[in-house]
């Protein structure tokens, strides 16, 4: 419409040169022209063949753990082209901002429970494939969720690599933890007693069963693991105690000195739930809940088996977390019961002993 108020008038199109390409295949695409001045359609980028949403779509594609040779195929079979590995790799780092915000959030100062593990993967430097160590913790909120702490990459699982990890967790607001669940890494425990002194740690039990097996012969498993099994599966502390005592006196009986010798250092380290609530054991004796989040990491990388090189590895993999601690933080509750109860449990008298207090 012509009026006063007008400025600026159409003039008729100028024509792309290049189809941008969609979900839907190539789209020609003729651009309006101004009488004075210039326009850009603001859903398009300059110099960019491909539009937003299918950006969008190899991002997650990738972050889920579809090989970019699956995804040319695809493309091609669409009648896109030119959708190589280099091209699937700057689609997906729009999301590298993303990742480094989540990594440096503030976090909370107490939990109630966190696990600490470390899985291998292989990325490519100037000195060649080498297996780096990708440490991650997972702790529960005291309302009961559960959330991704965070990640970090070191050359192996060094007590120097996991203290600046825990380092890091510190500098982001953390400051206590009821309980911290780990395997029995050297490095791993001498970090948390320095940047967390005082504070409770369970032993992996899972990891405790495999290396008892280490410290007798294969023909002893026969009668080694049921009895394993019985203590790790028993429901009361009661029931634990009766467990280990047979365990012991079993160990006695066919002069395994060696294996007691191991059993009387490591009881303190395996035995420290039983002050917990028992709905909670399942959750807390091992590293299990974290182990599951590792598998799920393995099958995305699977699809890549060599990064090349580490902000690769950390933008895959902190994407994963990232979905998965928001997921968690805004899903169901992962134990119901409420977390105060541990304080109460733990500060109860034994009995005979109440005049002590």
């Amino acid at each position: 419409q012509r009026s006063e108020t007008r400025t600026n008038y159409r003039n008729g199109y100028r024509g792309r040169k290049e189809p941008i390409n969609t979900g839907i295949g190539p789209v020609s695409i003729r651009i309006p022209k101004l009488r004075k001045g210039s326009f850009y359609p603001s859903i398009l980028e300059h110099y960019q063949r491909v539009d937003r949403a299918l950006i969008s779509i190899i991002s997650d594609a990738y972050f889920n753990g579809v090989s970019t040779r699956k995804m040319n195929n695809l493309f091609i079979e669409l009648g896109i082209e030119n959708i190589d590995r280099s091209f699937v790799s700057r689609c997906a780092a729009q999301i590298d901002e993303e990742v480094q915000i989540w990594r440096n959030r503030r976090l909370d100062q107490r939990y109630a429970y966190i696990w600490l593990d470390a899985i291998y993967t292989k990325i490519r430097t100037e000195h060649g494939v080498v297996s780096t160590a990708v440490l991650i913790a997972i702790g529960l909120k005291e309302d009961g969720h559960r959330d991704v702490l965070g990640l970090n990459l070191g050359n192996r699982e060094s007590y120097h690599n996991w203290k600046d990890f825990l380092q890091h967790l510190k500098s982001r607001g953390l400051e206590h933890s009821e309980l911290w669940i780990s395997d029995e890494h050297d490095g791993l425990i001498k970090s948390i007693e320095e940047c967390f002194p005082g504070q409770l740690r369970q032993r992996c039990i899972v990891h405790w069963m495999r290396n008892a097996k280490s410290k007798v012969s294969k023909t002893d498993n026969d009668w080694l693991i049921p009895l394993m099994k019985d203590l790790v599966g028993s429901r009361t502390k009661g029931s634990f105690e009766l467990a280990w005592q047979k365990l012991i006196n079993i160990a006695q009986a066919k002069g395994k000195d060696k294996l007691l010798d191991w059993l009387d250092c490591t009881y303190h380290e395996i035995s420290v739930y039983l002050d917990f609530p028992p709905s909670h054991w399942s959750k807390i004796k091992s590293t299990n809940p974290i182990e599951r989040l590792n598998e799920e990491l393995r099958r995305r990388e699977k699809c890549i088996r060599i990064f090349p090189n580490d902000n690769s590895c950390v933008r895959l993999f902190g994407a994963i977390l990232q979905g998965y601690s928001e997921d968690w933080t805004s899903g169901k509750l992962y134990l119901s019961e409420p977390i105060k109860k541990i304080t109460e449990i733990r500060l109860r008298p034994l009995p005979g002993l109440e005049f002590l207090i």
